[in-house]
């Protein structure tokens, strides 16, 4: 399935609305605006969107009190990774990774994979936020080897 870069935005919009964390959702939503604006571009660390996930790594400012247990032994389409619209996290996970490969597309996919749970699978928001940093300066720090047929 093809979708434009309008379209791909919007459908973060829609599955950012019912995130806990108002936070991450405008960190997602931001990462959107930046990943498929109409120049392909590269995430730096003096980048606005980066920078919030350091402080947020460093001093949340959000908390959350609820974590089901239940919802923890869940494998397929556990409630923290679906939305009431049915969108589910792994379709934004692949919407960003899309055209993406190996090391780049893992590292990118699993930082939005911690944002966009934040605040539904534990209450530990500052480990989750360290998580997505962690995974973000993998993204922008390594240089992948490429490994040719």
């Amino acid at each position: 399935m093809k979708m434009t870069n309008k379209d791909s935005i919007e459908l973060v919009r829609k599955y950012s609305e019912e995130m806990p964390s108002v936070v991450a959702a405008k960190v997602l939503n931001d990462l959107a605006a930046f990943y498929f604006s109409s120049e392909q571009k590269k995430m730096t660390k003096d980048n606005e969107i980066y920078l919030t996930i350091v402080r947020e790594s460093q001093n949340p400012s959000e908390s959350f009190t609820n974590e089901d247990e239940e919802d923890k032994a869940v494998t397929n389409h556990p409630k923290r990774y679906l939305n009431k619209s049915g969108i589910e996290a792994i379709d934004i996970i692949e919407l960003f990774v899309s055209g993406m490969n190996g090391g780049s597309a893992f590292n990118l996919g699993t930082a939005v994979k911690y944002l966009s749970r934040l605040g539904k699978k534990t209450t530990n928001v500052r480990e989750e936020w360290n998580k997505v940093l962690w995974y973000m300066n993998r993204f922008i720090d390594t240089d992948f080897v490429v490994v040719e047929n």
